[in-house]
């Protein structure tokens, strides 16, 4: 079931899945429904129409029994749901430290790292092991890449024996 367009904007129709979402965003309550509202485009007479909609109202009921749910689930849901939307509105934060010269280096190097891990550029991915024993380090400076190469050398042979002999 779908909206009908509103012929002053031209919008199209929101759907099914558009309407759960936009209910699911209201229930958790996280951003004021007035941003809500301008991010999805949706005027104060296409919001009207949506409230009345039966599938919204009835999903506004499901999501909002969802996340005020008192399982060990719902709470580490919206624990992990507002933790990451907080991580998310602080990001342009950390760009802005890691480009700061007036900001120490060492608490820049954290906002960088900081922005690697959450760009999942961390650790196990900036480094591979093809098995060939070759090892190749890549370095960006000023915007060009610099490698260095090196191919590891096994050295064929057999061990020594080099006690010195005991003479009784």
């Amino acid at each position: 079931m779908a909206l009908s367009d509103d012929p002053r904007t031209g919008r199209d129709p929101m759907d099914e899945v558009s309407i759960s979402r936009l209910a699911r965003e209201i229930a958790r309550d996280l951003k004021p429904i007035e941003h809500l509202l301008d991010k999805l485009k949706i005027d104060s007479s296409q919001f009207e129409r949506i409230q009345n909609n039966p599938i919204f109202q009835t999903r506004m009921v499901e999501e909002a029994q969802i996340w005020a749910a008192s399982t060990k689930s719902s709470v580490r849901e919206r624990v992990a749901t507002k933790a990451a939307i907080a991580v998310e509105e602080l990001l342009a934060d950390a760009v802005d430290m890691v480009q700061d010269r007036e900001i120490p280096g060492a608490a820049r190097v954290q906002a960088l790292q900081f922005i690697a891990k959450m760009g999942q550029l961390g650790d196990g991915t900036m480094t591979r092991d093809d098995g060939s024993g070759r090892v190749q380090i890549n370095i960006m400076i000023g915007g060009q890449k610099v490698s260095f190469e090196k191919d590891t050398q096994t050295i064929e042979g057999s061990a020594l024996d080099v006690t010195p002999e005991v003479s009784a």
